[in-house]
């Protein structure tokens, strides 16, 4: 009798041990068992919302032609940019371009010295010297960090300070646009030393 009651009790800890108690379903229930999905799904980044641009942009203000383009410089930052994107982004900045010209060349004005842009295509921003490329600052743009690699300035304009005139456009442009810039570029690092009334345009 006291043999079979051991036996009987033994068996009741082994059943114990081999089929242990679910735990309860309380949105976390699967994390308790390695290996098995917790059914929490990640936000998935949704496809940035299209910009409607009008076809004629005659009645519109360059204001607001500014406007849009820095929303659409947003867009094409995008993970998946709408279709589109780039084609809409280059009519805006060529009529704004165009009304920029018409307006200098309606004033009698020559080119304005040290015309400054953003060229997204080629991930720069550009200096200009009586109409010629003078230097630029190579950038990487992601989620709203805009990371500054590389300050060149041609060979023709060496000597003359320009390092110093596009790293500060260059910050400033940044800042109206609330992206946060990365100083990776070792010119630009050198600027925020000599110049520390920038540092608080760069992310610390």
């Amino acid at each position: 009798m006291t043999s079979t009651a051991q036996t009987s009790s033994t068996s009741a800890r082994i059943d114990d041990d081999a089929a242990p108690e679910l735990p309860i379903d309380n949105g976390t229930a699967l994390d308790a068992w390695p290996g098995m999905a917790t059914g929490h799904a990640s936000p998935v980044r949704q496809p940035a919302e299209p910009l409607v641009l009008p076809y004629d942009f005659t009645g519109v203000t360059t204001r607001q032609l500014r406007r849009w383009v820095n929303q659409m410089y947003r867009v094409l930052d995008a993970d998946f940019p709408p279709y589109g994107a780039q084609e809409d982004y280059e009519r805006l900045a060529d009529e704004l371009e165009r009304r920029i010209a018409d307006a200098r060349e309606n004033s009698g004005g020559a080119e304005r010295p040290g015309a400054f842009r953003d060229n997204p295509m080629n991930q720069r921003f550009e200096l200009f010297q009586d109409g010629m490329l003078a230097g630029y600052v190579s950038y990487s743009l992601r989620a709203g960090t805009l990371r500054l690699h590389r300050t060149v300035v041609a060979a023709a304009f060496e000597g003359a300070g320009l390092e110093g005139v596009i790293i500060r456009k260059v910050l400033l442009d940044a800042h109206k646009r609330r992206l946060a810039a990365l100083p990776y570029c070792e010119q630009v690092q050198a600027f925020l030393a000599d110049n520390p009334q920038y540092r608080s345009l760069v992310m610390s």
